[in-house]
C-alpha cells in the first residue's frame, strides 16, 4: 500500500506529497534477512567513493572528503572540479530488469538474485488517498522506500553510472585504488 503524506501544510499538487510504501511483515522479514546477507559484501562490490549503504560509512564521510579535497586544492594551488549529481526520484526510476541484470553482473549467487526477483516480479501496490483505496497498480520499476533492502539495491544499481565521470574527465582523482575488489559470489 502506498500512503501519500503531505510535504507541507498547503499540499495541492502530486509533487507536494511524499509517497511511502507500507510493506507487510512477511516481506519486511525476508527483506531484512537478505539485506543482512548483502551488507558485508557492499564494501567490496561498490567503488570506494560510494558512501551510501556501505557499512561504516556515512554522509559525513562524504562531506569530509569533499572538504579535504577543496582544502588540498587551495593549499597546492591546483584547479579542482567538484561534480555533484542529483538523482531526483531515483528510487522510482530503477527498472526491475536492470536491477536483476546488475545483481547478476556483480556475481551474486543465482538463488539470492532469484529471491529478490520473486519479491519484485508481478509486484502491485494500491494507493491510499484521503483515506480511500484506489485500484491495484502494477509496479514495473522502483525499489521500495521503506524496504530494508532498498538502499543497498539502489547503491548497487547506481554504482556503474557513478563511475562514468572517472572515464570522461582528466585530472588527478581524490581517491586512489577506486576499483571494486570483486565479489565473493556468496550471499
Amino acid at each position: 500500500m502506498i500512503i501519500c503524506l503531505p510535504k507541507h501544510d498547503r499540499a495541492q499538487k502530486p509533487t507536494d506529497y511524499r509517497q511511502i510504501t507500507l510493506l507487510n511483515d512477511d516481506y519486511k522479514l525476508l527483506a531484512r534477512i537478505l539485506a543482512r546477507r548483502l551488507r558485508p559484501l557492499l564494501a567490496d562490490l561498490l567503488w570506494k567513493t560510494q558512501f551510501c549503504a556501505v557499512p561504516g560509512k556515512t554522509i559525513f564521510d562524504a562531506v569530509a572528503t569533499v572538504r579535504d579535497a577543496i582544502a588540498q586544492s587551495e593549499i597546492m594551488h591546483t584547479p579542482l572540479c567538484v561534480l555533484s549529481l542529483e538523482f531526483r526520484e531515483a528510487f522510482d526510476r530503477v527498472t526491475h530488469q536492470y536491477l536483476f541484470t546488475v545483481l547478476k553482473a556483480y556475481g551474486l549467487h543465482e538463488s539470492f538474485v532469484d529471491r529478490i526477483r520473486h519479491m519484485y516480479q508481478d509486484a502491485t501496490s494500491t494507493v491510499q488517498i484521503n483515506g480511500r483505496m484506489a485500484g491495484t497498480i502494477p509496479i514495473r520499476c522502483s525499489v521500495r522506500q521503506g524496504c530494508p533492502l532498498s538502499m543497498a539495491l539502489f547503491a548497487l544499481c547506481i554504482n556503474p553510472s557513478a563511475t562514468l565521470p572517472r572515464h570522461t574527465f582528466r585530472g588527478h582523482p581524490i581517491w586512489t585504488n577506486c576499483k571494486p575488489r570483486g565479489s565473493s559470489g556468496l550471499c
